[in-house]
């Protein structure tokens, strides 16, 4: 009996696959018939492909965009400090001429001075 069922349930799934594959399950008649359901269909699932490839495009962009937000922060980050070191010198050159101090900024690095007996 249980034999009987298992190969009555294989032979309906053969013939299906047998039918899908020689063409008998969807034929020229039932596309005919069916016209407008089997273009909507189409067209959703295309829609839906369309829709997956711009969503898949526009997050590289994001990352591409994300990727030129971390350079444009740290060069801005690089720029600021510049900027902030050069205001401070500014003023501390502009607090020693007010207080006369007469101190410059050396033009050539310190001399190392070195023993004779090294």
């Amino acid at each position: 009996m249980v034999k009987k069922a298992i190969t009555t349930c294989f032979g309906v799934l053969f013939g299906w696959i047998w039918n899908l594959l020689g063409g008998k399950l969807v034929t020229v008649d039932f596309l005919r018939r069916h016209f407008a359901k089997v273009a909507l269909v189409l067209f959703v699932m295309f829609g839906f492909i369309a829709n997956r490839f711009s969503g898949m495009l526009e997050m590289r962009r994001i990352d591409n965009l994300e990727g030129d937000l971390k350079a444009m922060q740290s060069e801005y980050i690089l720029s600021s400090a510049d900027y902030f070191s050069k205001i401070r010198e500014r003023t501390m050159k502009q607090l020693v001429d007010t207080l006369k101090l007469d101190l410059d900024v050396p033009q050539q690095p310190p001399y190392i001075l070195k023993d004779d007996d090294e």
